[in-house]
């Protein structure tokens, strides 16, 4: 596999939504807020024992990987379409299904978290007549607040309404150094950022975060977590 795989990944899950409709109201319109298409799931790279060479993983079996979504219909259509293929491609791969586990993990007001993919936030402009892209640092005081209107946007798109608390922030616990990480998806550069952060919020919505992932492009792969440990009070970062 090559060391990006999220673009093929993406496929599978696509390519396993067997409900034609719903799979194309899904890649072309999802859930709506005013310009913006969220497709309301996360998923994460393939794990598992390798070796790298060249730009390239080779994977012993087995491998896994992590899928998650607050859409019930499209962890149906997923699960119930793996279990009745012999086998599945991931790229030119053939791979067959051994099992599909089901994780399940508390949500609270305040939590450690570490970021199984990286976690990324950008704004887009013209600069001298062309289109530029730039991407916020973790250390970046506009970057918890932009990751909170996003959430607050994923959340206002699913469930048609504003969350009763607005209230997140994202501060990594290592100011000085945070991760930086830069990948592809579909040809596409982007920079993001891995490491643990404490994440506080509203439970509702941290909840539906933790289900379609933090930040932008989380269809893309981008802001999946784990909980690392709870924390009774909240932190002043």
């Amino acid at each position: 596999m090559p060391v990006h795989h999220f673009e093929l990944l993406h496929g599978l899950i696509y390519a396993s939504i067997r409900n034609e409709q719903y799979r194309e109201h899904l890649h072309n319109e999802g859930y709506k807020y005013e310009n913006r298409n969220f497709k309301g799931f996360c998923f994460s790279r393939l794990q598992g024992k390798h070796t790298a060479s060249e730009g390239k993983l080779a994977f012993s079996s087995p491998v896994s990987f992590l899928f998650s979504t607050c859409d019930e219909q499209l962890m149906k259509e997923l699960v119930s379409s793996l279990f009745t293929k012999d086998y599945v491609m991931i790229g030119h791969q053939r791979t067959t299904v051994l099992s599909v586990e089901q994780i399940e993990e508390k949500i609270s007001e305040c939590m450690r978290i570490r970021f199984l993919t990286p976690v990324t936030m950008y704004s887009t402009f013209m600069h001298n007549e062309k289109r530029k892209t730039y991407f916020y640092a973790p250390t970046e005081d506009d970057f918890s607040e932009l990751i909170a209107a996003n959430a607050r946007k994923k959340y206002e798109a699913i469930f048609g309404k504003d969350p009763l608390d607005r209230t997140l922030t994202l501060t990594p616990l290592d100011k000085r150094h945070p991760k930086q990480v830069i990948f592809t998806f579909k040809k596409t550069i982007i920079k993001g950022w891995l490491g643990e952060f404490i994440l506080q919020g509203d439970p509702e919505l941290l909840k539906l975060v933790y289900d379609v992932g933090l930040g932008a492009k989380s269809s893309n792969g981008a802001g999946l977590f784990t909980v690392v440990s709870h924390l009774e009070t909240k932190v002043k970062m």
